[in-house]
């Protein structure tokens, strides 16, 4: 049997994030390559990476440029959903507009695996987005429906009126 070390070289492949191509966008950031648990190789751009909490510590440690970031606990599959997940939501927060239902659904659905990887890598990054946020902004953010009545939350309003303070506008 061989070892896993002396296959790897060929059994990796490399996959990378887009990049805009439009004229007048910002400059190509640099690329972190991120290597999950079946052996492929992502390359991402670095503000997507910085995203992942993991990721980011491996980084501001100081690791040489080049060197491939391994995920031994991440498969291809959720790594690729949790990219996406980061380049739809650092697109939304670039453009401050709410993302359509429609935008970014893919026919799979995310595997339980990868469910735990975004809620592992990905939690700091979505308190983040919504801290300090209206209900309102938080509700359109997630896809939630307000079932409130308006006495209701008028009410809840006046009760818990310092969890609305310092609140950025939307």
């Amino acid at each position: 049997m061989e070892d896993s070390a002396n296959t790897t070289s060929e059994t990796q492949s490399v996959i990378t994030s887009e990049s805009s191509s439009e004229p007048n966008s910002k400059p190509v950031s640099k690329k972190i390559k991120l290597k999950t648990a079946d052996l492929d190789i992502f390359e991402v751009d670095e503000e997507i990476a910085m995203e992942f909490q993991t990721v980011k510590s491996y980084i501001e440690d100081g690791v040489p440029e080049g060197t491939v970031t391994p995920l031994p606990n991440v498969s291809s599959a959720a790594l690729a959903k949790s990219i996406e997940y980061c380049r739809k939501h650092l697109e939304f927060n670039g453009k401050s507009k709410v993302l359509d239902d429609s935008e970014g659904e893919t026919d799979a659905k995310p595997s339980e695996e990868a469910k735990a990887f975004e809620a592992k890598f990905l939690d700091e990054a979505v308190a983040d987005r919504i801290k300090n946020k209206s209900v309102e902004y938080v509700r359109k953010f997630f896809g939630f429906e307000n079932d409130f009545t308006p006495e209701e939350e008028a009410k809840l309003r006046e009760d818990y009126a310092w969890a609305f303070e310092g609140v950025d506008e939307d």
